[in-house]
């Protein structure tokens, strides 16, 4: 029972988690926060790790089949993205993945890890895993060895992995975002990572930052124009293909040129969306880690499904289904317009209350930090409380 491994403290007022640094305050004003945390065993935390491992091999032979075979349009990828994409995938040996999350059920509750969904472009709740959390471990009375969060030192590896990949290329790294609150939290990390490795590092608003096929990325500061061979953009690929192409055509001209490496690479947008899900059925049928995907609700006859849009954020556009075909729960938003995939439902752990646990394991070249998030209803969004964990043996 999930209600066994809770443990709990005394919450994190504003006061304190400012003390912390980088603007965590935000994360009590949200009320999102919760004064305790979830126990998981250390074989938990390897099966876990061995789900990624496999699940990130798997999505790579996946996406090679999208590209040779060119499915563009059943993952909903724009024209105007498949020239960046097919560049930085056969190049990916030059151009890995910096990070990205994936969402599990599973595990916890005795049942074999299921993937939910892999946010490989712009995945946050990164400053309540990497900073938050082990201030929680250490408040509710654990040792810092009982945490699975190795995330900040393997990203440092990952960035400087892709630097030597890149020896031509100086040390200036752009972050950049729109300028929403919690992108900008989750960006302050990955800038003040890379400025500790030693990468001169600024972090500006997209409309602040100069992009030119001819001269690279750089921004105007008095006279002088500062350039950045390395840019992390917490902005989705598929946002900027559909609503900024003239950006893509850039982006596009300046990854061909080899003039700037931007991060996380084209191709992570095969792997952000939900219709990589179904092609995963369809090269791994009945693998342990998948849950059946189609794109017609037809193939669940007298079973629940769920109903997701290709690209989607924090549970938006995502409607439950029962086995007779009737909407348990929907939730709306902005991405309505997307074609659509259906996924067989898999009960997440669940506690005493009805609340559902997700659990989320950053992967950075391997997996590296576990949280979960709970919600009261049967689709994890914005309004569900973020988890920590402690390692219980």
């Amino acid at each position: 029972m999930v209600d066994d491994r809770l443990v709990e403290f005394a919450p994190y007022t504003k006061k304190e988690v400012k003390k912390i640094g980088r603007g965590l305050e935000w994360y009590v004003e949200e009320e999102y926060l919760t004064g305790e945390l979830l126990g998981v065993s250390q074989s938990e935390v390897q099966a876990y790790r061995d789900a990624c491992a496999e699940l990130y091999d798997m999505f790579e032979q996946a996406a090679g089949h999208v590209v040779s075979n060119r499915r563009w349009q059943e993952l909903g990828i724009p024209a105007n993205a498949t020239r960046i994409i097919e560049y930085t995938w056969e190049n990916r040996y030059r151009y890995p993945l910096l990070y990205g999350r994936f969402d599990l059920a599973g595990v916890i509750d005795g049942r074999p890890a299921k993937l939910i969904e892999f946010n490989a472009d712009t995945a946050t709740t990164l400053p309540e895993t990497v900073d938050i959390q082990p201030h929680q471990l250490q408040r509710a009375g654990f040792r810092p060895d009982q945490q699975f969060n190795l995330f900040y030192d393997l990203l440092q590896e990952q960035m400087l992995k892709i630097r030597e990949l890149h020896p031509e290329k100086s040390g200036e790294f752009l972050v950049t975002t729109l300028g929403h609150t919690e992108d900008n939290l989750n960006s302050f990390l990955i800038a003040d990572a890379a400025r500790k490795l030693g990468f001169h590092t600024e972090m500006l608003e997209l409309p602040e930052v100069v992009f030119s096929p001819e001269d690279g990325i750089f921004i105007e500061r008095g006279k002088e124009y500062l350039p950045f061979d390395f840019c992390f953009k917490l902005i989705p690929w598929e946002f900027i293909a559909m609503e900024e192409p003239g950006l893509m055509n850039i982006f596009t001209e300046l990854t061909l040129k080899e003039k700037a490496v931007i991060l996380n690479p084209a191709y992570s947008m095969l792997f952000q969306s939900k219709g990589i899900l179904k092609i995963l059925w369809q090269l791994f049928p009945n693998h342990p880690y998948l849950l059946e995907t189609t794109d017609s609700p037809r193939d669940f006859r007298r079973r629940p499904y769920v109903e997701k849009v290709l690209f989607g954020r924090e549970g938006e556009n995502v409607q439950v289904f029962d086995e007779t075909g009737r909407s348990r729960e929907r939730n709306y938003g902005d991405f309505g317009h997307f074609p659509k995939v259906y996924q067989s439902y898999t009960q997440l752990p669940v506690d005493s209350d009805g609340d559902i646990y997700q659990a989320g394991v950053y992967y950075t070249g391997q997996a590296a930090a576990l949280s979960f998030r709970r919600r009261d209803g049967l689709i994890v969004d914005a309004d569900a409380e973020f988890i920590g964990h402690y390692i219980m043996d």
